[in-house]
């Protein structure tokens, strides 16, 4: 036996079932040819009547509407203050701290600048307290799932691989010995990719046909899909509110809320509060700024 020379040449006998798709696209363009004849026959002899749902259905839409307009359309002012900001935390390296009482220290000093659109301000800090990384980055986690602050995202991020650099440190890592075995990536190849969307779009193009079907089955099956998402919707709020109900305290997330007052006041008032002890010394905090209905939302979020 002997090697063979390569010839690169096209894979009729791989390929050779697309000969069987001409009969199918032949009978595809005579039926587009005749159906806008069709359609053009059915323009004076076919009417609709819409349904009683849209009428019924515009009250609540409009009261819905309104609802989050007065909830969501009056966002607070928001600041996140995290150890790893740069001049914030202490520590060296990639090791940063800050402590409780230094956090407070800093949002009271950040909400005396906070802006003032109104004359009576509400203010809603939040403290995330911890004392090791990973429990710093679960802290974190379960507020970022439900709010997530892009600098409370960094934070938790950079904790949980801080955290995991110091487990895994010490392990030493395994390699396999080479050459190891793998998948040929054929859908990087040149050729392969080409004649692979080239076919796919045969095939597609045969597929929108083979799907034809009668009008009343398309209404049905438009019915069956806007009850299907109808009660996805509804399950998935279901879901949300079971998700918050029955929640216990969180002694490593703390919050209070602020005012009527102006930035100053604010400030003063947040320094009258007994912050937690300087054994917390893995802490980040944010706080929010805006009229009581733009914070109404947040409040009742962290069950204030």
């Amino acid at each position: 036996m002997t090697w063979a020379p390569i010839t690169m040449r096209w894979p009729a006998q791989a390929t050779q079932w697309m000969g069987d798709l001409e009969a199918a696209q032949s009978v595809a363009g005579g039926e587009l040819a005749t159906t806008a004849t069709r359609l053009a026959g059915l323009a004076n002899v076919v009417t609709t009547n819409p349904g009683p749902v849209g009428q019924a259905a515009q009250g609540v839409i409009a009261a819905g509407r309104g609802a989050l307009a007065n909830q969501m359309d009056e966002p607070p002012a928001c600041l996140a203050v995290t150890p790893f900001q740069s001049g914030i935390g202490q520590g060296r390296g990639h090791q940063r701290y800050l402590s409780a009482p230094n956090l407070v220290q800093l949002l009271a000093s950040k909400l005396a600048a906070a802006p003032a659109p109104i004359a009576e301000l509400y203010a809603l800090p939040i403290l995330f307290l911890a004392t090791r990384y990973d429990r710093f980055a679960e802290s974190l986690a379960r507020f970022n799932a439900l709010m997530p602050v892009p600098d409370l995202v960094r934070a938790e991020r950079r904790a949980r691989h801080l955290a995991q650099l110091e487990a895994e440190k010490w392990v030493m890592p395994k390699a396999d010995p080479l050459p190891r075995w793998q998948s040929l990536p054929l859908e990087r190849c040149t050729i392969t990719k080409a004649a692979r969307q080239s076919m796919a779009g045969q095939l597609a193009v045969l597929e929108s046909y083979a799907a034809d079907s009668s009008p009343m089955a398309d209404l049905a099956a438009l019915a069956a899909r806007k009850s299907a998402q109808q009660q996805g919707r509804n399950q998935q709020l279901a879901d949300l509110q079971a998700l918050l109900e029955g929640g216990t305290p969180d002694d490593t997330m703390r919050a209070r809320l602020l005012g009527p007052g102006n930035p100053a006041q604010l400030r003063a008032e947040l320094l009258q509060l007994d912050p937690p002890g300087h054994e917390w010394v893995l802490c980040a905090g944010v706080v929010l700024v805006g009229s009581r209905q733009g914070l109404s939302f947040v409040q009742e979020l962290v069950g204030l």
